[in-house]
């Protein structure tokens, strides 16, 4: 068991979005198979889920073994898609507002770290009424994505804070290896579209299996496995 007690010093929590705080795989695993069908590909949404977390051109290289100029057109499709259509049905995960609201209460600054595109993360956190939840919302377009430190570190250059005074909770290798990488005093895996092992040896320094397992550990009420 991990002690949450050396946690209670922290300003900040960093959040992924999709699979998270919002069950967006399977909408958006939808949009890209539509989108790649577009393309000629042969598509199917259960493949993308689990390879969903690296930026979607890269996804798409990697999944259908295309060019990077045949990848860009499949994801220019998946955008208009996503944005206009499938973004819409996308629900929060359990507890997602709940938590949200009490770290706020507690004092704690919250942003989102995320590698859609900027506009694809306002519209999501709009559509899921957070607006005005975050201090920041960083997606792709505003610096490098993740897994690399930058995207979490320009967001703490934003928010006046150092990698020691904030955490990171979200569900792949590319959300732990961007926190562990920047030196987040804390770096949360969610366990589901990854296994415990995974989120383990990518970096994570504490599992939860809930979201409702996160507010008692970020505040220092609660222990983790």
């Amino acid at each position: 068991m991990i002690d949450a007690s050396g946690l209670g010093h922290l300003k900040a929590v960093l959040f992924d979005l999709d699979g998270t705080l919002v069950d967006s795989l399977p909408t958006i695993a939808e949009a890209m198979a539509e989108a790649a069908r577009l393309h000629g590909l042969d598509a199917d949404p259960e493949e993308i889920i689990p390879r969903i977390g690296a930026p979607m051109d890269i996804l798409v290289e990697e999944l259908y073994g295309v060019s990077p100029e045949a990848a860009d057109a499949v994801n220019d499709d998946y955008i208009r898609l996503y944005e206009s259509t499938f973004i819409q049905r996308t629900p929060t995960l359990p507890g997602a507002t709940a938590l949200l609201e009490a770290l706020r209460a507690a004092g704690l600054r919250l942003a989102v770290v995320t590698n859609k595109r900027d506009e694809g993360a306002r519209l999501m956190t709009e559509v899921v009424g957070w607006t005005g939840m975050f201090e920041v919302v960083h997606g792709r377009d505003s610096g490098a994505p993740k897994p690399e430190p930058e995207a979490a570190l320009a967001v703490l250059r934003k928010m006046g804070l150092e990698p020691s005074e904030a955490a990171f909770v979200g569900d792949t290798e590319f959300d732990m290896n961007c926190g562990r990488d920047a030196g987040l005093a804390a770096v949360i895996g969610l366990v589901g579209s990854r296994s415990a092992e995974h989120l383990r040896q990518h970096g994570a320094t504490h599992l939860v299996h809930a979201l409702d397992e996160v507010a008692p550990l970020l505040l220092g009420t609660g222990v983790t496995p």
